[in-house]
């Protein structure tokens, strides 16, 4: 975690940001691409929502994000209603 604690509640201290690898940092809020399964193409953008410890596990960072996918990577896949919306005059 980067930085002190933001908030503690019980067993869970909470952050605002992250150094991850090349020394880049995540704070809340930030968008990202992430590879969710490393036999897969699949890419998605995630946005990074919590960022928290958990003193009872094993002191590893934890982190609750928001997925986002393009709708040909959805089981009902592209439809003609995906996309930019046309004016109709």
């Amino acid at each position: 975690m980067l930085g002190g604690a933001c908030f503690s509640h019980g067993p869970y201290t909470f952050y605002k940001a992250v150094r991850i690898g090349n020394g880049r940092v995540l704070r809340l809020g930030n968008f990202f691409l992430t590879k969710l399964w490393s036999d897969a193409d699949l890419v998605s953008i995630g946005e990074l929502q919590l960022l928290w410890m958990d003193s009872r596990g094993p002191n590893q960072p934890l982190a609750s994000l928001r997925l986002y996918f393009l709708p040909e990577n959805t089981p009902d896949g592209r439809r003609d209603t995906h996309g930019e919306k046309q004016s109709h005059n």
